[in-house]
């Protein structure tokens, strides 16, 4: 029979203590020790353990190892950060966009209730530097406006002239001056440039009215942060390109004052004017000759 661990010890000095050989007590302990240990369970080890655990020192990176380890990461972010910011950028124009056509539409739409007239049957009838000082009274309702405007005088004494800076067009060359360089402009509290163009004929939409939606800020580009806007005679503000019923018909040569534009008229190129209709495009992120991309993330960058 055997006999468990915890007499081992007993039975091993009752042997010792009988009369049997020294040798025959010493075989006896040895045999009831094995068949004892025989019993016990096992310790088993995962690999992991195999390789990682020591009961005698302490599992840490060697200096080599967390100077390699930081030199991976750095290489990672040195190739992913410009391609994070610059979505990023593009995603802030993007909203900042919809914002400012909101702004316009309610400011288009107050000025109808409070005047009981559209913006272009008002335009129609007036110089366009008295079309945009009337809009910016129900655009102050909306976003206060900054006192500098066409004709003014900045803080250094020069007078403002139809643009207060230029603009490059999509894919950054070129400087121009503003296409809505008529009526004068102004500034809101957040330092965007709202300018009027000529005034339309009348029972006919407009007058343009052009917006740069960050300001004076980079990157200051056609169809990047510079957009073309139209009122209509019902008193809505639509992306200069976007059908529209009361659109007069396309004008001929070389003039774009408060026409139809086509939609064809947003294209990635060094021509300014071929990024006056980009508008609608902007405003739903869509690509306008690739369906399948987009246009803050594809086309303004040449995609």
């Amino acid at each position: 029979m055997l006999i468990p661990p915890y007499s081992l010890r007993s039975v091993c000095l009752a042997c010792l203590g009988s009369d049997k050989s020294h040798n025959a007590l010493k075989s006896l302990c040895k045999t009831q020790v094995a068949g004892a240990a025989a019993t016990l369970p096992k310790r088993t080890y995962s690999p992991i353990n195999l390789f990682t655990y020591s009961p005698s020192k302490r599992c840490a990176f060697t200096l080599a190892e967390v100077l390699i380890t930081l030199g991976i990461i750095g290489i990672v972010a040195a190739m992913t950060m410009p391609a994070l910011i610059s979505n990023y950028k593009y995603k802030v124009l993007e909203n900042q966009l919809k914002t400012a056509y909101s702004d316009l539409s309610q400011a288009a739409k107050m000025f109808q209730v409070h005047n009981d007239m559209s913006m272009s049957d008002y335009g129609s009838g007036v110089y366009p530097a008295k079309a945009l000082s009337e809009f910016k009274k129900e655009f102050n309702g909306v976003i206060k406006t900054s006192s500098l405007r066409y004709d003014s005088t900045d803080e250094e004494g020069n007078t403002i002239g139809a643009s207060p800076y230029k603009w490059a067009n999509i894919n950054g060359k070129g400087k121009y001056e503003s296409n809505c360089n008529t009526g004068g402009f102004f500034w809101d509290k957040q330092g965007r440039l709202i300018s009027f163009d000529d005034a339309p004929a009348s029972g006919v939409n407009g007058p343009k009215v052009c917006i740069d939606i960050n300001g004076e800020k980079a990157p200051n580009r056609f169809g990047v942060d510079y957009f073309i806007f139209m009122f209509t005679t019902d008193g809505y503000v639509i992306p200069w390109g976007q059908e529209h019923k009361t659109n007069p018909a396309a004008c001929s040569g070389g003039s774009y004052d408060n026409c139809t534009i086509s939609k064809d008229m947003c294209e990635y190129s060094s021509a300014a004017y071929e990024q006056f209709a980009c508008a609608p495009f902007a405003l739903i992120n869509q690509h306008p000759k690739n369906s399948g991309k987009d246009y803050w993330h594809d086309f303004v960058r040449g995609r």
